[in-house]
């Protein structure tokens, strides 16, 4: 933080910032933390987040391990440009969960999604507009928006918050992005990233305004059937060498998986983002693709960080989900490459 920043809030604040720091993790002779996260996601609007059964998720999460989780609250986009949002309750669904993660020594990422479902888009990334007038709206209420989940994330201490993510069309916009980048910063004081998605993280032209380099790390590996542990290794041994290059040529700025997941399917290891579940083998390979990951952790220079995709706090009335994470094989997985 610069002194001016210190200099405004005096000395409680100096220290505010300073306990705030001690929650961010350290990696082991690494001068950057290493983020070892999952994302805590939810089947509604985010009510979940403040129930007794978040608590017991992120107790779980903390004892296979982890030392952060992300959170991810929601504004809906519509087919004219509008960004809609709701403050229900003084944003309780979002603080009651940052809060029982500091109470547990655990950082957060704030990442606020745009709910694209109801609309004309099939994902963030088909979010586009036909009129200068609709880019203006989306871009001026998105911003509104981002500055609000900011203010969020500050009063609550978030390590990280990520100002979007899988933009494929509005990332372009270089100049919008710098001054949401910058009505952030005014409100929010941690560290800032984007999530690019995997395939076009070297498309983004802000990074220099960011603290980290973000990427939805689905990372296709291999095009092998049956893929074998040593195949998948491969694959990221590749992707590692690259995304190493381009932190080296961003000046050693290191990158956070922003999400990182895979579907309990045969070809996880080609298409990590696909939906589609089962085929031959597909347990194994799920267990083989989630084991290469968490085996990066703390092994390269490049990467701060991770946030698996997903888990849910288990509700009575939980159903099952796509990227599912809650399985005793992948628990066995965190508790082997994460627990201390």
């Amino acid at each position: 933080m610069q002194m001016e920043n210190y200099t405004k809030f005096g000395i409680s604040g100096a220290v505010w910032i300073l306990s705030w720091l001690a929650l961010l993790p350290t990696a082991s002779g690494a001068s950057e933390p290493f983020f070892k996260g999952v994302t805590v996601s939810c089947q509604t609007w985010g009510t979940e987040w403040q129930t007794p059964e978040m608590a017991c998720t992120l107790d779980e999460l903390q004892s296979l391990g982890a030392n952060s989780f992300a959170i991810h609250p929601y504004a809906r986009i519509g087919d004219d440009g509008h960004v809609r949002f709701r403050t229900i309750d003084e944003n309780r669904h979002i603080t009651v969960s940052l809060d029982w993660a500091q109470e547990r020594g655990l950082s957060v990422m704030v990442v606020p999604h745009i709910a694209y479902w109801g609309s004309k888009f099939s994902w963030r990334g088909e979010i586009k507009f036909d009129t200068s007038g609709e880019w203006e709206r989306f871009f001026s209420e998105y911003e509104t928006w981002i500055v609000e989940m900011a203010r969020v994330a500050q009063a609550h201490r978030a390590a990280v918050f990520c100002v979007g993510l899988e933009f494929t069309h509005a990332q372009k916009f270089t100049d919008r992005w710098l001054r949401i980048i910058s009505a952030v910063r005014q409100v929010y004081f941690g560290k800032l990233t984007y999530g690019a998605n995997w395939n076009e993280y070297d498309q983004v032209k802000f990074w220099d305004a960011l603290d980290y380099l973000g990427v939805l790390a689905y990372f296709p590996l291999t095009s092998a059937a049956q893929p074998g542990a040593s195949e998948i290794a491969d694959g990221w041994k590749r992707r590692c060498a690259e995304l190493d290059r381009f932190s080296q040529r961003n000046g050693g700025k290191q990158f956070i998986f922003v999400e990182l997941g895979y579907n309990e399917n045969a070809r996880a290891a080609a298409e990590p983002w696909s939906f589609v579940t089962g085929g031959e083998n597909a347990t194994q390979i799920q267990e083989r693709c989630i084991e290469a990951a968490l085996s990066l952790t703390g092994k390269h220079r490049f990467l701060a960080g991770m946030f698996l995709w997903k888990w849910f706090p288990e509700l009575p009335m939980h159903e099952e989900e796509d990227f599912r994470l809650q399985t005793p094989g992948i628990k066995a997985l965190l508790a082997k490459y994460w627990r201390p």
